[in-house]
């Protein structure tokens, strides 16, 4: 079968990493090509599929003729492809492909419509980009077919009129970590949390500093600073307040140690993330040897957990009250949740409505407690100060998941393996080649855009 795959561009990580190794995967069980709209950076397996198309690039100034991805893919193939393969085309990172892509529908082409991201979840100013194809966004007909990292993303979907019969789950395959000199081992008394991760807002830094505070005698480091000119700023002032307080964490440990090495130096890996799109860091831990400790993700790992995944030492909620002996940030924490999340509501064009507030407070709040990791930067660094006096302020650590690595590691091992990738996309082209094409109609996209704005889902790291 030939399978045109399409994408904004091919830099390394990310969405080219899964395209890297879905083309693996699949061996000679399908021809494809890989459209883009820029060259490679770095080395790729895909170098010699790759076929530019300029207009593929982020913009939201590019423009298609009608069917000219069609036409461009019938001259690399000499002739039409079976289906298209295109990744993220609701992003917001460039209209004139999720145009394109109605396009192509309309025509009867077979689609399988990958999202790793969602304009609709915590990124306004993309959702913006698509004001003018609000209506289209997510086409709907037997010949038009979606895959999605995880059940959450599935149902919310399916909510919003996907019919089930069109929509995969298809989480990503997992690679074996390579194995490492015995030299590169701990050699330090103290206890070793590595966090593979780059050190965006998302991922909750302030909580891994917390820890640090609340276990002064473990040690802790960060893999990766951010890229990101915008968010650099809240990534210095962690390493700033860090220093402050002498906290045992060694940020952007990777820049001058290879990424492996970290990982065999671990005692154990931490994860502290508010949000994840499919979740390599609750599997990839196991596959090198080490336990995960840190917070779990319930709506994403969930899937893992059907597949037998044991991560019941992570913890789903790090409570911490409003109000204590040692601090009261009730009030500033209640203005803050407000004013976000009524311009949240206005980003995304949404009348707001105080009774949502209202029932956020309901949902956010338990027993006078709320997670510590909704909390902003602000409010995280008044309670870090405290702990870092008392750290009996917190009762709970990380945890051990230490018994539980060889089990999670044939999981990871069997179930997200290439292998298993490979058969699951094949059987997915293969179901959407025998269809017949029909009548196209269109999943609300303001119900999508309902699932991801729940009050109880709010989160002030994500504004």
């Amino acid at each position: 079968m030939k399978v045109a795959i399409v994408h904004y561009h091919a830099r390394p990580g990310g969405v080219t990493r899964v395209v890297e190794r879905a083309v693996e995967s699949l061996d000679d069980r399908a021809h494809c090509l890989f459209f883009t709209g820029e060259t490679a950076r770095g080395e790729t397996p895909l170098q010699k599929k790759i076929r530019i198309v300029p207009n593929l690039a982020y913009s939201t100034n590019q423009h298609f003729q009608p069917l000219e991805l069609l036409k461009r893919a019938r001259g690399a193939f000499s002739g039409e492809p079976d289906l298209w393969h295109i990744h993220n085309h609701s992003l917001g990172k460039n209209p004139a492909l999720t145009q394109e892509v109605t396009t192509l529908a309309m025509a009867g082409r077979k689609i399988l419509l990958q999202i790793h991201d969602f304009a609709e979840d915590g990124r306004p100013d993309n959702y913006r980009n698509l004001k003018k194809l609000k209506d289209r966004l997510y086409p709907v007909a037997p010949h038009i077919h979606y895959a999605v990292l995880n059940k959450r993303d599935f149902s919310f979907l399916k909510a919003a009129g996907v019919p089930e019969g069109t929509l995969h789950l298809l989480p990503n395959p997992v690679a074996p970590s390579p194995e490492v000199h015995s030299s590169f081992i701990n050699q330090n008394s103290s206890f070793l949390y590595v966090y593979p991760c780059r050190a965006i807002r998302r991922k909750n830094i302030g909580e891994l500093l917390l820890w640090s505070a609340r276990m002064p005698d473990a040690r802790f480091a960060v893999t990766l600073a951010p890229k990101n000119p915008d968010i650099k700023p809240i990534y210095d002032a962690w390493v700033a307040f860090a220093e402050e307080l002498d906290l045992p964490v060694e940020f952007d440990a990777g820049a001058n140690t290879p990424f492996h090495e970290m990982i065999a130096q671990a005692d154990a890996l931490i994860t502290t993330s508010i949000a994840e799109g499919f979740g390599l860091a609750f599997l990839e831990p196991w596959l090198a040897g080490k336990p995960l400790a840190g917070r779990n993700l319930p709506e994403i790992t969930d899937d893992f957990a059907e597949h037998g995944l044991d991560l019941s030492a992570l913890y789903n909620r790090l409570p911490v009250p409003l109000v204590s002996d040692h601090w009261k940030i009730d009030d500033e924490f209640f203005q803050t949740l407000k004013k976000s999340m009524r311009a949240s509501y206005e980003a995304y064009g949404r009348t707001w409505n105080n009774a949502v507030f209202e029932e956020a407070k309901a949902a956010l709040v338990q027993d006078g407690t709320v997670d510590f990791g909704i909390l902003d930067e602000k409010l995280q660094r008044t309670i870090i100060r405290e702990v870092k006096k008392n750290p009996s302020l917190i009762l709970t650590k990380p945890g051990d998941s230490s018994s539980a690595v060889e089990n999670n590691r044939q999981v990871a091992e069997t179930a997200y393996s290439l292998q298993a990738y490979g058969d699951q996309l094949a059987a997915i082209y293969e179901e959407l080649i025998r269809v017949k094409p029909g009548t196209v109609s269109y999943a609300d996209s303001e119900k999508l855009l309902d699932e991801f704005l729940e009050p109880q889902r709010f989160n002030l790291l994500r504004t």
